[in-house]
């Protein structure tokens, strides 16, 4: 072992060998290989040198392609696309002779990840997965590629050579094009043939949305595990046809920092991740070190970065027996930018990326037999640990809504895991899981560490400080049932549960009425479909049972019923319309016979009122939170097929409010509104208005009174934390004790409420990232959602201090002001789009915002009440 490390720094200080202020490609390059003259440099296809301007995604795409077709070590090929319609490519480089028997180096290197098949590690190809910004403002990663690139197609001699001759390296040059294209626009169109490096020039300083995000505005680095984006989906495609060996992540940090490399703090590694892995995570920073020390860099490691959550890119794989490496370049952020370092300019920072693609792959390379192995025992060992676990699997199922079980059990099946579907019933604490509505993921499969991770619910740590989140867990975040199954026989289906379309059903032509149920996660997006098709539409504010073509059926509050009555188009066409929706979004219709029920509401009651069209407009920009101005964009967009108008808060004051029958406002700060403004809003809500709020900007609408609730004051969670007697080394674990750190709560649910409607149960997990949330008013029938009283903490971090303060408040409110409507919500209910359990909120506090009676005056609400009465008695 001691031989291949010594190996690994002589290649690295080799590849160190260049000069440190790369402005020519020869600057970049090093020069212990020689270059094919025959392969086209970036400057001959781009016109101009790496690093002298921000390449644009087609720019990359575009010399890739030139690569694969001058040279006979590459192979293209398009994986997907991003919601922009942007190509995502990979690009596959070898040896030329191993392209023509590719597929049978990926199997025999696939074997070593399969326990059943006996891999050699000895013949195994090596396999390295190197990806590159994944936040688009990141971009000398992205950048370093074009140079990675060149010097994998064009380098000449022995050393090269023997890389490509038994390894297989897979290049995704840009994970995340959308945000890569807006940074490049955004830095180029402000660049100066005098280049300013002032920090406070506008090229230094993005607007929303900033180049990081995707095309909806997301942190695609979070989005690894949950796969609810294109660029993800096809990564770990990729990812899941190779199981590469060693995957990179190449990002940036803040300007006046350095550069770092893993292996990151020690104890925040995922418990799941063997200590192996950072040993070959140590070898491999060896390498980076020595390159760097050579060319008299400075970087750092075991600081500030962990790796605990299983969703971002460096951690990903470390559950699935590679070795995932996070390099963070402090950014230049533009083409050059003062720092307390001095000048730092764009090729700079290219060059550190390019050097430690380097040293990744000759690092790897060198250390081959030892990845190959380690890939092979980790396998071997996670089946072994499977087979003496103190359970067999995990059973998870709804049989409300199939939609919600569907998508859990889609990631799973993305990610290399099986789940099978039960086949009788199985009851398990006190539960009853139905045959064909819930999966049994058995445990003993090669992905044991995975689905463990991604079922983890721990609450203790040993180390309370996280980076990210500190809880993910998915059936939580579906809101399924679940429970770990320990017996030794389960009825479940002969094979792996695969994604199918849902059978079209005919429609009864003779029908009163349709309905379907609030139950299903796509009833939303169906009742709007119906909307925007100009359909009629009611919904019943209370449960009845009809008679159907099937027999008589009982309904629940919330049920969407068309009638043949009060339709402006013929019934025909109705009917032809609402079997396309359905068949689209999967919801399962029952066809009325007729108006008159046996039990509860008839079908023209006043509790089965109309549902009107609605226009929603977003608050957004730099003083609202751009994650969460995304999320509900891409829930209302993509979910429920609403047409969100977006309005950035300095334009406020001007926008024609009459247009909107609702108004959202998520987590910010809002400082652009004035006054004026809030008055202004305060009056469209009296004149018959909904405006919801979420996290600080429900805080906002209780400070200008719009709201008539309290938020917990601050003090409240501070008096909880003695000071008495800390020291200066005690900051860190002071303010992390003090901060909820991602976790999951559960929400105890007024289960008869409308905003509650189509929730299978009286309780609900929500991602709880702040210490939001609100006192419980002492006005009845308006708190819609409290925090579990007895301890609400169901997976992640939060301290006991903050747990006791957060227990019993309430999380939901929900009022009448004048004629409008003010929903407020305590937490971020479409957390990273995976939330599917709480994101059905947005759409409740939408659909059903009219049936919200009560105001926080008892007097209003008795006249309400008598009106009401009154109105019956005629």
């Amino acid at each position: 072992m001691q031989r291949l490390l010594t190996l690994c720094v002589l290649c690295f200080i080799a590849v160190a060998s260049f000069a440190s202020n790369a402005t020519s490609l020869d600057d970049y390059l090093p020069d212990d290989v020689t270059y094919n003259p025959d392969i086209p440099t970036p400057q001959q296809v781009l016109g101009y040198e790496v690093g002298e301007w921000h390449v644009r995604p087609e720019q990359l795409v575009r010399y890739m392609e030139i690569l694969a077709e001058k040279s006979d070590r590459f192979t293209l090929e398009v994986t997907g696309y991003t919601h922009e319609r942007r190509p995502l490519l990979l690009l596959t480089v070898t040896a030329p002779e191993n392209h023509s028997n590719i597929e049978q180096l990926r199997d025999q290197h696939l074997a070593l990840a399969d326990p059943k098949r006996k891999g050699n590690p000895d013949t195994a190809p090596l396999v390295l997965y190197m990806g590159y910004s994944i936040h688009g403002d990141e971009p000398s990663g992205s950048n370093s590629a074009l140079l990675y690139a060149y010097y994998l197609a064009a380098a000449e001699g022995e050393k090269i050579e023997r890389v490509l001759k038994d390894t297989i390296i897979l290049l995704d040059p840009a994970y995340n094009p959308d945000g890569l294209a807006r940074f490049a626009q955004w830095a180029n169109q402000h660049k100066s043939i005098n280049l300013v490096s002032d920090t406070q020039h506008r090229e230094h300083v993005q607007p929303t949305p900033r180049g990081r995000v995707n095309h909806y505005w997301f942190d695609l680095n979070r989005d690894w595990l949950l796969l609810q984006h294109p660029e993800s989906r096809a990564r770990i495609a990729n990812f899941q046809k190779w199981k590469p060996n060693v995957l990179t992540d190449f990002h940036e940090m803040g300007t006046d920092s350095t550069f770092f490399f893993q292996p990151g703090i020690p104890s925040r590694k995922n418990p799941n991740t063997p200590d192996e892995n950072v040993r070959l995570t140590q070898t491999l920073a060896e390498g980076h070190a020595a390159a760097l020390d050579e060319q008299g860099r400075l970087y750092f490691t075991e600081e500030a970065f962990d790796d605990f959550y299983v969703g971002k890119g460096s951690t990903y794989p470390d559950v699935q027996g590679a070795i995932g490496i996070l390099f963070e370049q402090a950014s230049s952020r533009g083409h050059a930018q003062d720092s307390i370092n001095g000048l730092l300019e764009f090729p700079f920072t290219i060059q550190n990326q390019f050097t430690t693609s380097l040293t990744s792959m000759y690092g790897a390379h060198a250390n081959k037999k030892w990845f190959l192995d380690y890939q092979q025992r980790f396998y071997d060992d996670s089946m072994a640990a499977a087979k003496k676990a103190d359970f067999n699997g995990y059973v998870v199922g709804d049989e409300t809504d199939p939609a919600r079980l569907h998508e859990m059990l889609n990631i799973l099946r993305q990610h290399g895991v099986q789940s099978y579907v039960l086949t009788d019933d199985l009851k398990l604490n006190g539960v009853t899981y139905q045959a064909d509505h819930a999966a049994y993921i058995p445990l003993e499969q090669p992905q044991y560490l995975l689905i463990r991770a991604m079922f983890m619910n721990q609450k203790s740590f040993k180390d309370n400080t996280f980076y990210d989140v500190s809880a993910w867990t998915l059936p939580h975040a579906f809101n399924l049932n679940w429970a770990t199954y320990d017996g030794r026989r389960i009825k479940i289906a002969d094979q792996a549960w695969q994604p199918t379309t849902t059978p079209n059903h005919d429609l009864a032509a003779d029908a009163y009425a349709y309905a379907f149920e609030w139950h299903h996660y796509f009833a939303p997006k169906t009742l709007n479909r119906l909307l925007q098709a100009g359909i009629h539409v009611r919904q019943a504010n209370q449960a009845f049972t009809a008679t159907t073509s099937a027999g008589d059926y009982n309904f629940t509050a919330g049920t969407v019923v068309v009638t043949k009555a009060y339709q402006q188009q013929d019934w025909a066409e109705v009917q032809q319309q609402l079997a396309a929706i359905t068949a689209e979004t999967g919801v399962t219709v029952h066809a009325i016979s007729s108006g008159l029920t046996p039990r509860g509401m008839d079908l023209g009651s006043r509790n089965l009122a109309p549902v009107k069209p609605i226009q929603v407009m977003m608050l957004v920009g730099n003083d609202a939170n751009m994650y969460e101005g995304g999320e509900a964009w891409y829930y209302l967009d993509r979910h429920v097929g609403v047409p969100l108008s977006m309005v950035d808060t300095d334009r406020f004051g001007g926008v024609d409010l009459s247009r909107y029958t609702h108004i959202l406002m998520v987590d910010g700060r809002y400082s652009n509104l004035s006054k004026r403004d809030a008055e202004r809003l305060q009056q469209w809500v009296r004149d018959g208005g909904v405006v919801i709020g979420q996290q600080n900007g429900a805080r906002w609408l209780s400070q200008h009174d719009i709201l008539a609730a309290e938020f917990v004051n601050s003090d409240e969670f501070s008096k909880k934390f003695p000071t008495a007697g800390l020291t200066f080394a005690d900051q860190d674990h002071f303010y992390g004790q003090r901060r909820v750190a991602g976790a999951i709560f559960e929400l105890e649910l007024d289960a008869t409420h409308p905003l509650t409607f189509g929730y299978p149960r009286a309780t609900l997990p929500v991602f709880k990232d702040s210490l939001n949330a609100m006192v419980v008013p002492e006005q009845p029938f308006v708190t819609v959602a409290t925090y579990r009283a007895n301890d609400p903490l169901l997976a992640g971090f939060a301290a006991s201090q903050n747990r006791e303060v957060l227990a019993g408040k309430a999380a939901i409110i929900a009022h009448r002001h004048g004629r409008g409507r003010v929903i407020a919500f305590t937490d971020d209910i479409n957390f990273r789009a995976f939330f599917w359990g709480t994101a059905k909120l947005l759409s409740n506090a939408i659909f059903l915002a009219d049936q919200v009676t009560p105001s926080l005056s008892d007097e209003e609400n008795a006249a309400e009440a008598a009106a009401e009465a009154a109105e019956s008695a005629h």
